[in-house]
């Protein structure tokens, strides 16, 4: 039995873990970072979002053509639990808050004075579900839906959290090669 992830699946997991890491911090970060600087860096959140999105949706479709490697039977049954469910509600996050975050920039009012350019090269489309909103209508799906966004990226925040703790403490303390079952 492979107890490795195919590199596929390490080179995706990696550059999506790295992805969210970098645009959390970005987002956590808005509050502080000045006038001058804030549109550019909030061009390169939705960038970035949207680059997460993509990659997530190869890792999905890899998953689903690739069996990955079956939990340590040495885990107790509570950590077997857990694991299935802190994944689970990482697949869901990694696309639930990018997604809802193009959503809650395509709801923007303005959306067409500022067009949706990735990384100022290139150009993207907002989602068109918000096409013949009146100005009030888009208001309130930006607001809510960047209250979603926020909301569920701390979640996203404290579920990377218990990931990356999990697998500390299997490959520290309980002395299993975790981390190589993840690395190249």
């Amino acid at each position: 039995m492979n107890d490795k992830y195919t590199k596929g699946a390490v080179v995706l997991h990696w550059l999506v873990a790295i992805g969210i890491i970098v645009n959390l911090w970005i987002g956590l970060r808005f509050d502080y970072t000045p006038e001058d600087s804030i549109r550019a860096a909030i061009n390169f959140h939705k960038s970035l979002g949207i680059t997460v999105l993509g990659l997530v949706i190869l890792r999905v479709l890899w998953r689903l053509t690739h069996v990955p490697p079956a939990i340590p039977t040495t885990y107790q049954a509570w950590e077997q639990k857990l694991s299935r469910l802190v994944h689970g509600l990482l697949y869901g996050l990694i696309v639930l808050v990018p997604f809802s975050g193009w959503l809650h920039d395509s709801a923007w009012k303005d959306a067409a004075k500022h067009p949706l350019v990735l990384f100022d090269v290139v150009p993207w489309f907002r989602l068109p579900i918000v096409n013949g909103l009146t100005d009030a209508q888009k208001d309130h799906w930006h607001d809510l839906l960047g209250g979603l966004h926020t909301a569920t990226a701390y979640v996203l925040l404290a579920a990377v959290a218990l990931h990356i703790l999990g697998a500390l403490k299997h490959q520290f303390l309980d002395k299993h090669r975790e981390l190589q079952r993840m690395w190249f």
